[in-house]
């Protein structure tokens, strides 16, 4: 569809909303306010300026599409995915976190980056869910807490998780 796009199920009471939030690559470092928040891939291209004024461009519209579909949605359930952890807005974008915390929907979101499947490492966002997403071996293994998240959308729009773990050692051969 687009790098970040909406998806409306109202027979399901349900809206996905996909984020590009690459400027909060840095986001491990909590002390950093959003305006020093940077993509620093952009530094391995060869038009390094245009790809940090697009991944800003890219992370604004995707806040303000979070944040437009919140108030105009009438959608009582939501999926919200991006490549990055609560954890990592917990320094420059607090007030996302603070969306993401409603009482008034019922969200699950889904980050990656770090290479595990849980919900301790990231930033709470109670009443609702979140989950690092990024297990499955590979590049790295940052636990042994290596799989997927199984998301069943039940006929109420609500969704349940849940974690499914494998054998660590076939995940992180490459170790």
């Amino acid at each position: 569809p687009n790098y970040t796009y909406y998806k409306g199920l109202p027979h399901m009471d349900l809206e996905i909303i996909a984020m590009d939030s690459n400027q909060f690559m840095e986001g491990w470092n909590h002390s950093i306010t959003r305006e020093e928040h940077t993509f620093s891939d952009c530094g391995w291209t060869s038009c390094r300026d245009s790809c940090l004024n697009r991944a800003e461009r890219r992370t604004t519209a995707s806040f303000d599409l979070f944040y437009d579909r919140m108030a105009k949605s009438t959608a009582l359930n939501f999926i919200v995915f991006s490549h990055y952890p609560t954890d990592y807005y917990a320094g420059g974008a607090p007030e996302f976190l603070d969306a993401l915390r409603t009482s008034t929907r019922n969200i699950t979101y889904f980050g990656g980056h770090r290479h595990s499947v849980d919900q301790w490492s990231t930033e709470s966002i109670a009443p609702n869910t979140n989950w690092l997403v990024g297990g499955g071996g590979g590049w790295s293994c940052d636990t042994t807490s290596q799989g997927f998240v199984v998301g069943e959308i039940l006929l109420d729009g609500s969704v349940k998780t849940w974690r499914v773990i494998v054998d660590a050692p076939t995940c992180c051969a490459m170790r």
